[in-house]
């Protein structure tokens, strides 16, 4: 064969190694193109593409796979999420440590949080009691330790436990433009007087035979029966006896006798010839008076009736709380605040209606500055907190009541204005079941009990690479490392520049236009390719020919 045969054959064979290499590589794009199409719908997938490069007179292809941001879907679905950002979800399998962004996330029969092919989602497992007036944890817990990453798997049947009330704290007004007011009791009608032949109302110094409603004048030993009622309610009974050596003859002396009755309750007073009794001290009153002559006196008089002319009120305000005992079982409590005759200054008093009984430090009062700022609390009994026996053989409870404001509430108060009063908080709670979870934006795995306690359960496993480009497929969404892609940093979606949607997925970021306009530059080239092998073939028969 001639020197210009073996130069002509050498090139055809360089020419058949490089269009092959171009068949070959065209075929695994259109095989990318393919598995791209096919997982247009799969959750959190990622579209690969191909490059070529040159080397030594061949085309190589270097499938990778760019990760950009999906859009998101909405599922209603808690534990379904999707990350904003660059982070990976961290799993484990059968087959090791993998990380995807498939977020469709769900917990199984036996607690375990689990990716759709039951790999167990990876993080940090905590017991964080939520405050749930600021919404934030105590700042000891506020950054925990994370330590090593470990599978999340959360008992269905988590509880938490009953805590005993040990502090009650009660805030806002009260009103200090309100002031007892004493009840009134009074006459309807005016003892009158016939003085040289004009009628006047009576004095304390008349006599009561010349009252114009005696009939039939008094003798000694005649007697005005007095009964009626205190401002308690108690019984009063008393007997004023006509004559002047016994308790006179007067009408002065007939209101002795009633203060005498009253006395240290109500004070009886002549006003323009009306007997008005008035309590001693204001608030609200049972008082009541009647004035009838004895059934056995001679003398008769007509003594009209009495009526309440000014109702006695006393401020008060109520408020309720709920307390727990060490069993969890609920105790209401009701503290009732009453304006004293001092200024500034209210008692309180605290009752309950259940089987449980106030042993100790049930009353007090309280004292308020000239500014009306809080000042003081005493208790009545000098114990210092309110002691309460359950009455279901729990602990007994020891709770101090916090008048002064702390645990963010403000200090109690006695300005003019409206009362506002209210016992706003206290640290106890019932025992609770898990009864729902949810997924915060910082990857928080928070935890809903029956009781009202909200906690974080668990907080998700975050990963980031260098290069994600340079990760490897291995199925269900998922990816692993490579030489390539960089060290993997693990942490929270918060400290990975990333944050997590709950109740989203993301979606396949594959572009159906984009992948067939791809689809046609891969058929054209192995087209061509193909029509570069035809007539390769055709040279080397022609060549054949030659060499006979």
């Amino acid at each position: 064969m001639s020197s210009i045969q073996k130069n002509e054959g050498s090139g055809v064979g360089a020419a058949f190694t490089s269009v092959l290499s171009c068949l070959q590589n065209q075929r695994r794009r259109l095989e990318v193109i393919s598995n791209n199409i096919a997982n247009i719908n799969t959750i959190g997938f990622k579209a690969s593409r191909m490059t070529f490069l040159e080397t030594l007179g061949q085309t190589l292809g270097m499938e990778y796979t760019p990760f950009e941001q999906g859009k998101f879907s909405a599922t209603a679905n808690p534990t379904d999420l999707a990350i904003d950002g660059r982070a990976f979800f961290v799993v484990r399998s059968g087959e090791g440590t993998q990380y995807t962004r498939s977020g469709a996330f769900y917990f199984d029969e036996g607690g375990q949080f689990i990716t759709q092919n039951r790999a167990v989602v990876q993080g940090w497992l905590m017991d964080q009691i939520i405050d749930s007036d600021t919404n934030s944890v105590s700042s000891s817990d506020a950054s925990p330790d994370l330590g090593t990453i470990e599978d999340i798997v959360l008992d269905p049947q988590m509880t938490v436990n009953a805590i005993a009330t040990r502090n009650i704290w009660v805030s806002g007004n009260l009103n200090a433009g309100l002031m007892a007011i004493q009840n009134v009791t009074a006459t309807t009608d005016a003892f009158r007087v016939n003085v040289s032949g004009e009628v006047q109302n009576a004095e304390v110094t008349h006599e009561l035979n010349d009252i114009i409603s005696t009939t039939t004048p008094m003798v000694d030993g005649d007697t005005i029966e007095i009964t009626g009622t205190d401002n308690e309610g108690n019984a009063i009974t008393a007997t004023f006896t006509y004559g002047a050596t016994n308790d006179g003859t007067t009408v002065g002396d007939l209101l002795t006798s009633i203060n005498a009755a009253f006395l240290g309750s109500a004070t009886a007073t002549l006003v323009e010839g009306k007997i008005v009794l008035t309590d001693n001290i204001g608030g609200d009153s049972q008082t009541t008076v009647n004035l009838e002559v004895g059934a056995a006196s001679t003398g008769s008089i007509t003594i009209p009736a009495f009526a309440n002319t000014i109702l006695g009120y006393t401020p008060k305000a109520t408020t309720s709380i709920v307390t727990y005992d060490s069993f969890g079982t609920a105790h209401q409590l009701t503290i009732e605040f009453t304006k004293t005759a001092n200024n500034r200054e209210w008692a309180w008093a605290i009752t309950t209606d259940g089987a449980e009984t106030l042993t100790a430090g049930a009353s007090g009062t309280i004292n308020f500055g000239t500014d009306g700022q809080f000042v003081s609390n005493t208790f009545d009994d000098g114990s210092g907190f309110l002691e309460i026996d359950p009455g279901n053989g729990s602990t007994p409870l020891s709770v101090i009541i916090n008048f002064d404001g702390s645990e963010g509430l403000s200090a109690l108060t006695q300005y003019d204005n409206v009362t506002s009063v209210a016992a706003k908080k206290q640290d106890g709670q019932a025992s609770g079941k898990l009864d729902g979870i949810r997924v915060d934006g910082e990857g928080y795995v928070i935890g809903s009990f029956t009781n009202g306690v909200v906690k974080r359960l668990a907080l998700l496993g975050m990963a980031t690479f260098d290069d994600p480009t340079s990760l490897e497929k291995v199925g269900a969404s998922c990816f692993i490392p490579t030489n390539f892609s960089g060290k993997v940093t693990l942490g929270s979606a918060l400290n990975q520049d990333s944050e997590i949607f709950s109740g989203n997925l993301e979606v396949s970021n594959v572009d159906l236009a984009d992948e067939f306009i791809q689809m046609i530059d891969a058929q054209k080239g192995y087209q061509a390719a193909s029509r570069i092998v035809s007539t390769l073939d055709a040279i080397l028969e022609e060549t054949t020919r030659f060499g006979r």
